[in-house]
């Protein structure tokens, strides 16, 4: 028998008609993520940072890193949606390899708390946050804090883009919104309580 969720909302304030986005903008050595809110047409800036091991930390300790990360995001926030930055692969095989692995277990982690998600391409996400597709991190990085009226600079380029991914999300409309499914299946109710208690 399926149950239905009951992560707690993170906040006791937050109105019924506020929308709570997630962004990823993932890496092989870290992954950025980003949560805007909307209410009405107002953007609010609420969190932002990045899953990042320790220095030297092999690359399977740095996914577990990004796993029990964004499972915890996903239990203390409890967004409404999830939108992912899809990978620019370049030339070299060993890094899109990497950063295929890094967005398979985002994604696993995501499947497993009952969410699907939306998938914006680096061009996307920067046509729709700068009006430019070619715009460097630089560019995305200062209209994000402008639009979101943050008083200083997010962590990390990882951060700020993973911000701009929930920017383009929300501005996208409700073509590729990417809701929470109402149920879980047990099995992964316990999955993520052991998650979280380690």
């Amino acid at each position: 028998m399926r149950r239905r969720r009951s992560w707690p909302s993170y906040s006791p304030d937050r109105l019924s008609d506020t929308l709570l986005i997630l962004g990823l903008d993932p890496s092989s050595t870290s992954t950025g993520y980003g949560l805007v809110s909307m209410q009405g047409r107002k953007l609010q800036y609420e969190d932002c940072g990045c899953f990042r091991s320790r220095a030297g930390a092999g690359f399977a300790a740095r996914l577990q890193t990004m796993y029990d990360g964004l499972v915890a995001v996903l239990q203390a926030r409890r967004p409404d949606a999830v939108a992912l930055e899809s990978s620019f692969y370049g030339r070299d095989p060993d890094a899109a390899a990497k950063l295929g692995e890094a967005r398979g277990v985002l994604r696993l982690a995501l499947v497993q708390a009952g969410f699907e998600t939306a998938l914006y391409s680096p061009a996307e996400v920067k046509k729709a946050v700068v009006g430019n597709g070619q715009a460097n991190k630089e560019a995305v990085q200062d209209m994000v804090v402008r639009l979101l009226k943050m008083t200083e600079l997010p962590p990390s380029f990882d951060a700020s883009d993973a911000l701009a991914v929930a920017i383009c999300h929300l501005h996208r409309g409700a073509s590729k919104v990417s809701s929470r499914q109402s149920v879980r299946k047990p099995e992964v109710e316990a999955l993520l309580r052991r998650v979280a208690h380690r």
